[in-house]
């Protein structure tokens, strides 16, 4: 298990990021169990039936594999995540900026 403090400084749309780094579908390959300090995050079920789920600060969520994050504005967000879906998930951000920096 990992525990990240995750910053986001303004509205992130993880969409493309999933893409680009190559995850299986385009979706995040790592569940998440998170504790909303500040700000608003929505998660997405890509071509599913499944409603978007959206945290504020304040509340506690769990998000299985398989989705898409939304930050919809500045947030700070305590994760607690598989340590091995973890890293797969932080190779293919690292994949997608290596991308981004190329374009």
């Amino acid at each position: 298990m990992e525990v990240c403090l995750t910053s986001v400084p303004g509205p992130l749309d993880c969409s493309e990021l999933y893409k680009l780094g190559r995850c299986p579908g385009g979706v995040c390959p790592c569940p998440h169990f998170f504790y909303v300090f500040e700000g608003r995050v929505r998660c997405v079920w890509p071509d599913s039936d499944i409603p978007d789920e959206v945290v504020s600060a304040g509340e506690v969520c769990y998000f299985p594999a398989g989705h898409v994050l939304v930050y919809e504005e500045a947030s700070r967000v305590l994760e607690f995540n598989p340590a091995a879906a973890l890293r797969d998930c932080m190779d293919a951000m690292e994949r997608a900026s290596r991308m981004a920096a190329r374009s």
